[in-house]
């Protein structure tokens, strides 16, 4: 009795399975067949539009560049139509973009050769922008994050970001130092791995770590000068 139940339920699964399959079986054919039919009709437009060109080639007096298609494999398309429905024609404005043709292929020409000089132009103004900007990079001197721990340079002690920025002020008098800009670049500087950060009540101060390492140049964080 139990034997013929299990039985019974390992052929329902099968059954189950096998249907499963042959649903997936026949929605992919249906997709197969979709992408045939599209596949054709965009042959078929393509095709038009090669006659169309050709008689222009012919109307122009332009050698023809490609061949005419065999007898076999005009047969081989004639089997394949017959397979799926009819496509469609070409619209009237295919046509007529396939008439303009020659008529683009030369303006774009035309625009290409205006085009050049423009490009050497903006090629040369954008390398002379590059220059002057290394240059003023050169001039603004180090960055604020150099600054900031060439101050605690031998030192140990915490320091805080109003004594950073008063030290600052008074070694680099030709720099504007402003108390928002060091206070980031010190956080900045955490980040980095270069300074720790400690609390004392509701002060906050800075010291170097153990280890610093070298500064990696930065993007300043505020006015340079």
């Amino acid at each position: 009795m139990s034997s013929d139940t299990k039985g019974a339920g390992i052929k329902d699964d099968y059954a189950q399975q096998i249907a499963g399959d042959l649903s997936a079986n026949h929605t992919a054919q249906d997709r197969v067949r979709g992408e045939l039919q599209r596949l054709q009709e965009e042959l078929s437009q393509l095709e038009d539009n090669s006659k169309i060109l050709l008689k222009m080639q012919d109307a122009l007096g332009v050698p023809a560049t490609v061949k005419s298609a065999t007898a076999p494999a005009a047969a081989k398309r004639s089997a394949r139509r017959a397979a799926v429905p009819s496509a469609r024609k070409a619209s009237p404005a295919a046509e007529k973009s396939g008439e303009k043709a020659a008529e683009k292929a030369a303006e774009k020409a035309a625009a290409s050769k205006t085009a050049a000089p423009a490009k050497v132009s903006r090629s040369r103004t954008t390398k002379a922008a590059g220059k002057t900007a290394a240059a003023k990079k050169d001039a603004v001197g180090p960055s604020w994050l150099e600054l900031v721990t060439a101050v605690f340079a031998g030192q140990s002690e915490p320091r805080s970001a109003a004594e950073v920025t008063d030290s600052l002020s008074t070694t680099h008098p030709d720099r504007k130092v402003q108390a928002a800009v060091i206070r980031n670049t010190l956080e900045q500087g955490v980040a980095r791995g270069l300074l720790e950060r400690s609390k004392q009540g509701r002060s906050v101060y800075y010291l170097p770590t153990a280890s610093p390492a070298a500064p990696a140049e930065s993007t300043p964080t505020g006015p340079l000068s």
